[in-house]
């Protein structure tokens, strides 16, 4: 018969219970388990059969400049992470020194925190699954993070292989928590402060005024081989609209127009690099090479105004409690000012389509509130069903 002896195992700022600590007792047998055929008892649990091991060198890009442990304070580890607009995420790290497992999960738990302002706003079903994840502790040594729709059961399975016990059955997945967010006062003191990530670094837009002044005038021969090929694509938009146009007709044809035209540069939330590919902040790698951020899905939404003749402003601002860099636009129609937030809208819907400041506030956005203009009309605003505003 085997003998197991009893260890506690800490789940450290478990979401569904508002942040707070929770133990319980279990226990793990002295053969050893390898990290590789724990997780792999893990990831079969949560039917992660489309996911595999990452490969070392991967793996250590994770655990040193992600994770952010310290070289050699780990022994061994295995981790499975999707990409792209994919959040699933599965660690298991054995500790050099189990002494230090709370400070390893500490700095990993950070990682899953910052995790989640990565896809929030953009991907949110994403969001809540690295909200509702969770960094536990397996003394003696181990750490483990996981990202998944049933964390509790992730950790049952971890324990079960640990034990040499078959894995449980998968649990009925929790509701997801509600996105609701209060709307907060006019009164600046109440609004989450604004304080730029700069993440990005972004001081300049795309300058585009040889672009605006080529299609005006129709000379075009001053233009760079890049803004040529952007202005060819400009002019391809501007054949969706007519001079007898309102400006909100304008305004929307162009913006359906335009999320047709390219997609959100996956590579920014592949976990390697959170800066992407060339020109993904400008409407050249939008609107030519098909992909952007925000940054991108902005200047390109103020470029096809301008050349519409309609006013915009772009915005630098944030967005989850102005930790993640974000941009995004704002219309005048009629002396009045409306928030687009084209990348928060790039899966099709309008969500964020001539909506108020109010709007941006509530769902965890924040900028300079002082010297952006605020938006509080709403005769404009369209939710894609109905009668279009006139």
């Amino acid at each position: 018969m085997k003998k197991y002896f009893p260890i506690l195992i800490l789940l450290l700022l478990l979401t569904a219970c508002g942040g707070e600590q929770n133990t319980a007792d279990t226990t793990v047998p002295p053969d050893y388990v390898s990290t590789a055929d724990a997780a792999q008892v893990v990831a079969g649990y949560l039917g992660w059969e489309d996911l595999s091991p990452l490969e070392q060198e991967d793996r250590d890009l994770y655990l040193n400049e992600l994770y952010c442990l310290e070289e050699g304070s780990w022994t061994e580890a295995t981790i499975y992470a999707a990409q792209g607009t994919d959040a699933r995420e599965l660690a298991v790290i054995r500790l050099s020194d189990p002494e230090n497992d709370v400070a390893a999960a500490n700095a990993v738990e950070e990682y899953r925190k910052a995790r989640q302002g990565d896809f929030f706003g953009y991907f949110p079903a994403q969001a809540v699954l690295v909200e509702k994840g969770m960094t536990v502790i397996v003394p003696p040594g181990y750490v483990a993070l996981f990202i998944c729709e049933d964390p509790n059961g992730a950790v049952d399975a971890l324990m079960a292989v640990l034990n040499g016990e078959e894995p449980p059955q998968p649990r009925p997945t929790p509701s997801a928590p509600s996105e609701d967010e209060p709307i907060p006062t006019l009164d600046i003191s109440s609004f989450i402060p604004f304080d730029p990530p700069n993440r990005y670094h972004i001081r300049r837009l795309y300058a585009t005024t040889p672009i605006l002044e080529a299609y005006a005038s129709g000379d075009e021969s001053e233009l760079s081989q890049r803004n040529a090929a952007l202005l060819a694509r400009c002019k391809e938009a501007m054949e969706c609209i007519t001079e007898d146009m309102t400006d909100f007709e304008k305004e929307l044809a162009l913006r359906d127009w335009m999320l047709e035209q390219g997609t959100y540069d996956e590579t920014v939330l592949s976990g390697k690099s959170f800066i992407g590919q060339k020109d993904n902040t400008n409407p050249y790698g939008y609107l030519v090479s098909g992909y952007g951020i925000c940054y991108g899905y902005a200047t390109t939404f103020q470029l096809l105004m301008d050349l519409a003749g309609v006013e915009c402003i772009t915005v630098i601002g944030a967005a989850f409690d102005s930790t993640e860099d974000h941009a995004w636009n704002m219309v005048k129609l009629e002396d009045e000012w409306y928030c687009v937030d084209t990348t928060w809208d790039m899966e099709g819907d309008y969500n964020f389509f001539n909506v108020t400041s109010d709007h941006l506030r509530g769902s965890n956005h924040q900028w300079d509130y002082e010297n952006v203009p605020e938006a509080t009309a709403t005769r404009f605003y369209w939710n894609g069903f109905g009668e279009k505003p006139e």
